[in-house]
């Protein structure tokens, strides 16, 4: 990393990614501070280190096409159970990805413009390392937009890998409408 700051990289982070949806993964790898809690410091006493993905801006598609709708389906129904209602409520789930897949798209093609001067700029002071290491790195995001890419290609086809968020709210908002029926079948 420090290499990276070397030349005004800043390191990436998977700061919107919340910590009960990496843990609810089970690729996810959670490693506590088990230690003597009389030998500990004051600062390391709640210290958790997380790893999970890529670290990467993808991980946010990721974490988007995975996320469980369900309830929100569900207390909406309960609210509305309009077809139609439910239907809007899937195109703008649908159209939050597309815009996630665009906003990232252009932060991988904003770091790959960055990476490529970092590159120039390491390959003029000789330091080959360094340019080679960076390529690898460009090389890392222009795969993750080739997935990206595919993606896309998936939900216009819909696919239903890519419909996961969608086919849980729709799950939820069929409970909901249960309920609402058997509520109303109760009091007549």
């Amino acid at each position: 990393m420090a290499l990276l700051n070397l030349f005004g990289r800043k390191p990436t982070s998977n700061e919107n990614v919340k910590v009960e949806d990496i843990t609810a993964h089970t690729d996810s790898v959670i490693t506590k501070n088990d230690s003597n809690p009389s030998e500990k410091k004051e600062d390391d006493r709640n210290f958790i280190t997380i790893t999970w993905g890529t670290g990467m801006p993808i991980d946010i598609i990721f974490n988007f096409i995975h996320k469980d709708f369900e309830e929100e389906g569900f207390q909406d129904a309960l609210v509305n159970s309009d077809i139609a209602y439910r239907d809007a409520k899937e195109r703008i789930i649908r159209n939050d990805l597309e815009m996630l897949f665009k906003r990232i798209i252009l932060r991988y093609k904003n770091d790959i413009r960055e990476v490529n001067v970092n590159i120039d700029n390491a390959s003029k002071a000789y330091a080959l390392t360094a340019a080679c290491r960076l390529q690898a790195r460009r090389e890392t995001f222009e795969e993750h937009l080739l997935e990206i890419n595919e993606m896309q290609t998936l939900l216009n086809n819909d696919d239903p890998k890519m419909l996961t968020m969608i086919e849980s709210y729709r799950r939820g908002f069929q409970k909901g409408m249960a309920a609402v029926a058997i509520n109303f079948i109760d009091k007549h």
